[in-house]
């Protein structure tokens, strides 16, 4: 069981929780042991370690009381702010996780190995922080061990090595592609957002087009399945507070049902849709976008990784993304080609996922030029999107070019803040997107997904390559 909590922009950020199944021999509350077991785990990833705090390791002690006086298996965030600064503690980024067990034969490291399996605390444990406490209590009327370590990145310390630059690293993940959805929204929208995109987390076309929609409307995109509303979304939906919910698609991606659903979150629910992905893009384009646009760019609906990255750039451009067949402009983008009048048209990708024929057809539509922006790869055609958009950038995100989910919701924020949208594998860092990390010059990377779509060895890469 897992929940994300509260978030700081200075380091990777989370709070979770976990309910344990425990074996071994009966140990005391021990912050030295909690810390040395974490930094053999840090170690063997290739981490430098963390230091016990003597007040960090006061308020893990104070929070493994109050859950075991109280039997609340929850955070709180705040309390764990209010309590390292009432203590002198200069922080600019922290961290809690928490567990429980009803068993009797509990130690230290039982928490720390069941920890390290569960993706959201592994990555906190190996976190860009400086250093941590732990504590754990018993209920005396339930019987429950409650577990707790705090992180910290203290004022003006250096993380631990081998981390090699100053760039702040946040992570926006939750435990699955909604709750990241609802992570990534709440990273950029704290004070709630008047309207808000829903799409369905199964598929990429419809979401892809409304990046720059959610865009322009200040709004996030949130995921749901096709016949409920996950209740990250839920919860994320409840804290926004909107006015306005978009729906993107139509009901064979998300029904009536879900709609019914929505209207508890918001006065006004409408459907963007249309009779294909090719339509609902032009629908999504139409509902937005006044003719004569500075520049519409084309993307095919075949694959996600061109359109991911595309999106981010065509939100900050007021430009939408508009779909393709390889070889074939289908009547729907036509429709709306003719309509916007742009100014430019910029193909996304190369000639294998939208051919030449279908950049040579679309000149019709614009009088300026329509060009290609293309690489070798989907991670270098990240690079030659970000590089068409940004001499630098204070920020960037990074998301797998190998799956979807994770980066669907990083479009709008990625053109709000702004910054480019770059795409890696789940385990290694593209020399190609090195390079451009390197050009940009990011003060703060924005890690979109957990360690298992972006795992902490691409983190520690993008570190190194920076200054």
């Amino acid at each position: 069981m897992t929940r994300p909590a509260f978030h700081r922009p200075a380091a990777i950020l989370a709070a979770l929780v976990l309910l344990l199944g425990l074996t071994a021999p009966v140990a005391g509350v021990d912050g030295d042991e909690y810390v040395r077991l974490t930094n053999l785990k840090r170690a063997s990833v290739g981490l430098g370690p963390v230091s016990l705090h003597a007040a960090v390791d006061q308020v893990a002690v104070e929070r493994g009381n109050h859950m075991a006086a109280h039997d609340d298996f929850t955070h709180d965030m705040t309390y764990v702010a209010s309590r390292l600064t009432a203590l002198g503690v200069c922080y600019t980024g922290y961290g809690e996780i928490i567990a429980y067990t009803t068993r009797t034969d509990y130690t230290p490291s039982n928490a720390i190995e069941r920890w390290w399996k569960s993706t959201g605390h592994k990555a906190i444990m190996t976190g860009n922080y400086t250093h941590a406490g732990g504590s754990h209590a018993r209920s005396s009327d339930t019987g429950r061990m409650y577990s707790v370590m705090v992180f910290v990145k203290l004022c003006g310390a250096s993380t631990p090595p081998p981390s090699g630059s100053d760039t702040q690293f946040t992570r926006l993940a939750g435990s699955d592609r909604y709750a990241t959805a609802a992570a990534i929204s709440k990273s950029r929208f704290g004070g709630g957002a008047s309207t808000v995109f829903i799409a369905t987390g199964a598929g990429f076309p419809d979401a892809l087009a409304g990046a720059p929609a959610a865009a322009m409307a200040r709004g996030p995109v949130l995921l749901t399945e096709r016949g409920g509303l996950p209740s990250a979304t839920a919860t994320e939906l409840a804290r926004l507070k909107p006015s306005k919910i978009v729906v993107l698609g139509g009901a064979g991606v998300v029904s009536d049902a879900v709609l019914s659903q929505l209207r508890s979150y918001a006065g006004t629910v409408v459907r963007w849709a249309g009779a294909d992905r090719f339509a609902t893009a032009a629908t999504i384009s139409a509902r937005t976008f006044a003719a004569g646009v500075p520049v519409v760019f084309l993307a095919t609906a075949g694959t996600f990784p061109d359109a991911l990255s595309g999106g981010a750039v065509a939100g900050r451009m007021a430009g939408p993304i508009l779909l393709v067949d390889r070889d074939a402009v289908p009547a729907a983008t036509a429709t709306e080609l003719a309509r916007l009048k742009p100014a430019r048209i910029v193909v996304l990708g190369g000639t294998s996922v939208v051919s030449e024929g279908v950049r040579l057809a679309v000149d019709r539509y614009t009088t300026g030029p329509v060009s290609r922006i293309a690489g070798a790869d989907r991670y270098s055609t990240s690079v030659q999107i970000s590089r068409s958009a940004y001499g630098s950038s204070e920020s960037v995100f990074i998301a797998t070019g190998t799956n979807f989910p994770d980066g669907l919701a990083g479009g709008p924020v990625a053109a709000l803040l702004p910054g480019p949208l770059l795409l890696v594998t789940a385990t290694q860092l593209p020399s190609v997107v090195k390079t451009e990390l390197q050009r940009l010059g990011p003060d703060r990377v924005f890690i979109l997904g957990g360690t298992g779509v972006v795992s902490g060895t691409v983190v520690n890469a993008i570190d190194a390559a920076l200054p």
